[in-house]
C-alpha cells in the first residue's frame, strides 16, 4: 500500500500540479480562445489517440457513442467558457472534480477496504469516494474563500454532494468502458493518471449539471470573470 502510494502518488501529485498550474493561467488569465483551443486539443487527442484504445474503429459503438460522449460534453464546456456570466463556474466545476478524485484515491490507497463496484472497478471503495467527497467540500469552501463569495455550509454540501456523485458516475462509466476493452488507461500521456479521458472522465458528466443549471448556479456563486 505505500509502496504503490509512494511511488504512484508521486506522480500524480507532480503531474496534476503542472496540469493545474496550466489550466488557472490559461483559463482565467489568458484570453477564452486560448482555453478552447485548448479543450479542442484534449478532445482531439482523445478521439484519434485514446478513443481507439477503448473500440475499434469497426465497432458501431466507436462512431454511435462518441457524439454524446466525449464530444459533447467538450463542447459544453466550450460553451460555458465563452459564455461570459457563467464562465467562472468552471473553476468550481474543476476544483470540485478534481478535489474529489484526489482526495478519492488518497482515502482509498490508505484505508480503502470495502469495494464500491468490483465488477466493474476494482480498487474503488467507499472509503475513497467518503475522502473525496470531504475534500470536495473542502475544495470548494476553500476556493469561495479565496474569492471571498458569502456561500453557506449547507449549499456547499449539497452542492459537492452532487458533483461528487456525478463525477463517480464517470469514472466508473470509462472504467467499464476500460474494463470492455481491456486495457488499463485511455492512455499513457499523463504519468501517474493515464490518458485524458481518464482524468476528464468526471468532468464530462458533471458538465451536463453546470450547464443545464447554470443560470441557478450563477445566483449561488454570484462571481464574474472578465475577459482578458
Amino acid at each position: 500500500m505505500h509502496l504503490r502510494l509512494s511511488n504512484n502518488f508521486i506522480k500524480r501529485c507532480i503531474t496534476a500540479s503542472v496540469l493545474g498550474a496550466f489550466f488557472w493561467t490559461v483559463g482565467f488569465y489568458a484570453h477564452p480562445l486560448v482555453f478552447s483551443l485548448t479543450l479542442l486539443l484534449i478532445l482531439t487527442i482523445i478521439i484519434v489517440y485514446e478513443w481507439r484504445r477503448l473500440f475499434s474503429v469497426h465497432n458501431p459503438a466507436f462512431w454511435l457513442l462518441m457524439p454524446l460522449y466525449p464530444i459533447l460534453p467538450f463542447f459544453l464546456l466550450i460553451n460555458l467558457n465563452h459564455d461570459m456570466p457563467h464562465r467562472h463556474l468552471l473553476l468550481v466545476l474543476f476544483i470540485l472534480v478534481f478535489s474529489f478524485d484526489s482526495g478519492a484515491y488518497i482515502a482509498g490507497s490508505l484505508w480503502g477496504k470495502h469495494p464500491l463496484c468490483s465488477p466493474i472497478s476494482p480498487n474503488k471503495t467507499w472509503e475513497g469516494v467518503a475522502g473525496g467527497l470531504v475534500c470536495a467540500i473542502l475544495g470548494l469552501r476553500f476556493l469561495l474563500y479565496e474569492l471571498e463569495m458569502p456561500v453557506n455550509w449547507c449549499t456547499i454540501v449539497w452542492v459537492s454532494c452532487i458533483v461528487s456523485i456525478l463525477s463517480l458516475m464517470g469514472d466508473l462509466f470509462e472504467s467499464y468502458l476500460k474494463r470492455s476493452a481491456r486495457v488499463k488507461d485511455s492512455g499513457t500521456t499523463l504519468p501517474g493518471h493515464g490518458g485524458f479521458l481518464d482524468r476528464f472522465d468526471g468532468i464530462l458528466f458533471t458538465v451536463f449539471f453546470f450547464f443545464y443549471f447554470r443560470d441557478y448556479l450563477l445566483l449561488i456563486f454570484p462571481l464574474s470573470i472578465a475577459s482578458p
